[in-house]
């Protein structure tokens, strides 16, 4: 499975969480304090949009208002499913994958860029959805794939500047999709 593939099941997943919440969680409390449900969800869309215009030379977001976590008003299904179609249109535009783009954390290749994307639609709907009880399996089919994105973006440099929290130890019958989410950082609830 390429990247493009990857990402477009990693937004089908983020759309799909956020398509699922309901008003009366927008509250609560999540897995990244003291962030709630509708500002770990606006936090995902903007980075999501951060990203993509990072890549195709469009301020679709700035990285400040992405990280602070702004949170949208109203419904936030439209939104999802505006960001997360127009974000993988976007990538897929001729030469964005092969480009050199200049990044917060220096030139990056495109497909590296493409990488933390991925990282970050996947982590947070596994964080929402982990945050309300109903933690999400990432399809058997993308499990390999998704090894290779979090070895390439979870790394001792990413935790040392601050886009990642330290690896956590994941419990002894811990799922595949649990595995890497606990090397990216998150703690698995039981």
């Amino acid at each position: 499975m390429d990247d493009l593939m990857l990402l477009e099941h990693a937004e089908d997943q983020l759309d799909r969480v956020i398509q699922g919440l309901d008003e009366a969680e927008m509250t609560g409390v999540t897995n990244c304090p003291p962030w709630t449900v509708r500002r770990l969800a606006s936090h995902a869309l903007k980075n999501q949009l951060f990203w993509a215009g990072t890549v195709t030379g469009r301020q679709l977001m700035t990285q400040e208002e992405a990280m602070a976590a702004v949170a949208y008003d109203g419904d936030l299904a439209p939104i999802a499913a505006d960001v997360t179609a127009r974000v993988v249109e976007l990538w897929r535009g001729d030469g964005v994958v092969d480009a050199q783009h200049e990044t917060p954390f220096g030139v990056l290749p495109g497909a590296v860029v493409l990488d933390f994307a991925i990282i970050d639609a996947a982590a947070h709907a596994w964080d929402l959805s982990a945050s309300l009880g109903r933690a999400i399996e990432f399809p058997a089919e993308t499990i390999p794939a998704m090894k290779g994105v979090v070895a390439t973006t979870c790394t001792d440099h990413a935790v040392e500047l601050g886009l990642i929290k330290p690896p956590a130890e994941p419990p002894a019958d811990a799922t595949d999709t649990e595995r890497l989410m606990a090397a990216a950082g998150r703690s698995i609830p039981r």
